[in-house]
């Protein structure tokens, strides 16, 4: 298994289902975190 770098992540936002912009590294400021990005095309 490859170490990943998840620094440059810690200051990515991204919105929340309520619109809300939400730091990424406040995810797994508690426990360990899965990101999936989804893109629609529709």
């Amino acid at each position: 298994m490859t170490d990943v770098d998840l620094e440059p992540l810690s200051e990515l936002s991204v919105l929340t289902a309520a619109g809300t912009p939400v730091r990424v590294a406040t995810a797994w400021a508690e426990r360990p975190t899965v990101l999936v990005w989804l893109r629609h095309f529709g």
